[in-house]
């Protein structure tokens, strides 16, 4: 891969947004356009002479290049995102072989708002654009190698969960062949999540609506990690506490591990000494992060406290009066929204924005009322996740949030206002960055209705109906 440093690969990203955009207004030749692409020229072969190629474009809808992500979109980023999302394409290619001919054809032919992927790739081939590559959105590489598939670049965010979800079943794996956990690998991956997360607080929340019941610890694990960074970040805290916060989360549930299967197994209620045995998993847990070595020493204490209860009524008892920081709240919070969001064999999955309010009724009693109020003012009007139907009558999912404008949010369109499935979701603004009103929302759709993995929408995949 190449060997940009951040600043010059958003320059780049910049010059190439700049070139296709100019291309509308004056020809190849007119010094508009030759001279920036003549240093996006420069900055690419720069780019190229440390590796055989270099690719940008979207992934989990972000702006990258290579392993650079643009979390906090620029206008340049804005445009280019809005066209490689028009045109179907998740990410461009160049090998090393590339020529400056190549380069002005291709952004020429890229400038035109009317031409999709599979024209486009035509235009390619009959101009000898060849050192070019493009790849369409659905068709973006994975490692088929392992269990733990992770996406291709590596700076992915599908691929930081997948590596999040190996760390946990490794470390559960240890404990229950009697080994001290290694804990390395999850530093490195909360790490990475804690890079993104400063950037932008929302951005992995959409991986929070990955649910897989037969894994459910796991998933729960990590969900949990992602959303405390994320309301850490939030509250403004520094990047040290959002990476202790993010590795709590993700280590709060292991003390299951040492659960006999048959009560942390059991579809029904627990009986009294069920449940007296399953409460001392916060036990279990911050006994084993204690013989963990690179742990700082009060995520232990988080793990132990994260069932006390804001008012201390929860389990263990014991602790009730143990001095306890901000920490556990913001720990107790995200484990109870992933919970209730959740679907289990004794519970129905409430939508993320019905979640938000059955926690309202939790707020100064079970959890921190100041934390719940900053958690529902993160996750916005219609939480990412959230399903909804659109006054076009299509129905679609909330992607990502809209800092401008809280109620028009970016979403995907999966279901058309005839009522028929798309076979690959849609990006949708439902308000453009011209300020055109696409459509609006007028309902929250339960996905289990329409028979709709919200997960695999999240990470770019579909469910069809059985």
């Amino acid at each position: 891969m190449g060997s940009l440093d951040k600043p010059n690969a958003l320059r780049l990203i910049t010059l190439f947004s700049g070139s296709v955009k100019g291309m509308a207004f004056y020809p190849p030749s007119h010094p508009a356009i030759r001279q920036p692409l003549m240093e996006l020229y420069k900055i690419l072969t720069t780019a190229l002479s440390c590796g055989e190629q270099v690719s940008w474009g979207l992934i989990d809808g972000i702006m990258f290049f290579d392993d650079h992500l643009f979390i906090a979109p620029s206008t340049a980023i804005a445009d280019l995102t809005e066209r490689l999302t028009e045109k179907g394409i998740a990410r461009i290619t160049a090998t090393s072989s590339v020529s400056f001919g190549e380069l002005e054809l291709f952004v020429k032919l890229f400038s035109s708002r009317s031409v999709r992927f599979d024209t486009l790739s035509v235009q390619m081939a009959e101009g000898g654009v060849t050192s070019l590559k493009l790849v369409r959105h659905g068709d973006e590489t994975f490692d088929q190698g392992n269990d733990d598939a992770e996406i291709v670049p590596e700076g992915g965010h599908v691929a930081a969960y997948t590596r999040a979800l190996s760390a946990i079943k490794t470390i559960c794996r240890d404990i229950e062949r009697g080994r001290i956990p290694n804990s390395a690998p999850l530093i490195k991956v909360v790490d990475k999540m804690v890079a993104i997360t400063m950037e932008e607080p929302w951005a992995l929340l959409g991986l929070t609506m990955i649910k897989d019941y037969d894994h459910y610890t796991f998933n729960h694990c990590v969900n949990v990690g992602v959303l405390s960074m994320a309301l850490g970040a939030t509250l403004g805290l520094d990047t040290m506490s959002v990476r202790n916060l993010g590795i709590a989360g993700q280590l709060h549930d292991i003390g299951k591990v040492m659960i006999p299967k048959n009560i942390l197994n059991k579809p029904g209620k627990f009986s009294s000494d069920e449940f007296d045995e399953m409460k001392r998993h916060p036990e279990f847990g911050s006994k084993i992060i204690r013989e963990m070595e690179g742990l700082a020493p009060h995520i232990s204490s988080v793990v132990l406290g994260h069932h006390l209860h804001y008012n201390r009524s929860g389990y263990p008892e014991w602790a009730t009066q143990l001095p306890f920081n901000q920490m556990i709240d913001i720990v107790a919070v995200a484990d109870t929204y992933d919970a209730i969001t959740t679907l289990r064999v004794y519970q129905h999955p409430a939508t993320p924005k019905a979640a938000l309010d059955e926690m309202q009724k939790l707020a100064g009693t079970i959890l921190n009322g100041a934390i719940v109020e900053c958690f529902i003012k993160m996750m916005g009007d219609y939480p990412v996740g959230t399903l909804v139907r659109l006054d076009t009558n299509e129905v679609a999912l909330v992607h990502r949030p809209n800092p401008q404008d809280g109620k028009a949010p970016l979403v995907r369109i999966v279901i058309d206002g005839e009522g028929e499935r798309l076979p690959v979701p849609r990006e949708q603004a439902l308000v453009g960055s011209d300020g055109s009103h696409y459509a609006a929302i007028v309902a929250v759709v339960d996905p289990l209705l329409k028979d709709i993995d919200i997960g695999r929408l999240i990470t770019g995949g579909f469910t069809e109906a059985a």
